[in-house]
């Protein structure tokens, strides 16, 4: 199972890559451009108790909850990475895992962009579902394309 661990300074070429920005389960795009510009997140501020959880994943990229609502128990799950690692399932387990049970949230969201062909059926088995979809929500290969809302619900 992949490991999550804490960022530290040194992970900063992390936080920037070739995949979309604010995807579920961000995977470098192929045929990307190489003059695009890469999709980045910004460093944790440093406070305690904000809105946004980042880790690691060490040296292949981050998985960040955003927009955490402590009241509602929910969050915004984005994930980017630089190469698809060995054990993806284990990596989407540990993400849900932590933000289920680490931070003790009750719901767990986020954008997939079919275009970009993501393996959904990684999602659905780490117990991600489509509930909505954004048609022609995002810019992507020259065109606009449909952008969907994929969400998990904790079942204990």
């Amino acid at each position: 199972m992949t490991r999550l661990r804490g960022y530290r300074g040194t992970d900063r070429e992390l936080l920037a890559g070739p995949w979309l920005p604010g995807e579920l389960l961000g995977l470098p795009v192929a045929g990307r451009p190489p003059l695009a510009e890469p999709a980045a997140v910004a460093e944790p501020d440093g406070t305690e108790g904000g809105r946004d959880e980042l880790c690691i994943v060490p040296d292949t990229g981050f998985v960040r909850w955003t927009d955490i609502d402590w009241v509602n128990r929910r969050a915004c799950l984005e994930i980017g990475l630089h190469r698809r690692p060995d054990d993806l399932p284990g990596l989407l387990a540990a993400a849900v895992e932590h933000g289920f049970h680490g931070l003790n949230l009750h719901r767990l969201y986020g954008w997939v962009t079919p275009a970009a062909q993501p393996p959904a059926a990684a999602l659905a088995a780490c117990g991600f579902r489509r509930e909505a979809v954004a048609p022609e929500g995002m810019w992507f290969d020259g065109r606009a394309v449909d952008r969907e809302i994929w969400g998990a619900v904790r079942r204990d």
